[in-house]
């Protein structure tokens, strides 16, 4: 099995930033690798809830992601499950929020159980471009307040 590891910080504070793993408000604007975009979210976000996400690229091309929310503690992590909706395989995602200042949130975020090097590469990949644009939202959002 494969697993990945990134360790981030951001310039947003605590309460922003654990916010955009769960409001589809906020999810909707970063949670998609380049030029893709979230095209559809449901989630019920308590544990034992369901999640579904789309992703679409321009051409149309489109990957739904599906899980299930596993642990959640309030500004602190989130657990969920990740499975792209066109294959049997079942990954665990982990977050670990840290507020370092009133400015400043630190997050590790691991993925495991993958099968494939090359799966989890990709995934790797994915969550490193999205954080890009994370970091943009978040920024964004501290320079408004």
């Amino acid at each position: 099995m494969y697993d990945f590891t990134i360790n981030g910080t951001l310039n947003a504070g605590l309460d922003d930033v654990y916010t955009a793993f769960h409001d589809p408000n906020v999810l909707v604007r970063w949670f998609a690798p380049g030029n893709m975009m979230v095209s559809q979210f449901m989630s019920n976000f308590i544990e034992g809830g369901n999640y579904r996400l789309i992703l679409q690229s321009p051409d149309g091309f489109q990957q739904t992601i599906v899980g299930t929310y596993e642990t959640i503690n309030l500004n602190q992590s989130l657990c969920f499950t990740w499975r792209w909706e066109d294959t049997n395989d079942i990954t665990q995602v982990g977050i670990e929020f840290n507020c370092d200042n009133p400015t400043t949130t630190s997050i590790k975020l691991s993925q495991s159980g993958f099968k494939r090097e090359e799966d989890m590469l990709h995934q790797q990949y994915g969550w490193i471009a999205s954080l890009e644009k994370l970091s943009l939202v978040t920024r964004a959002q501290a320079m408004v307040a």
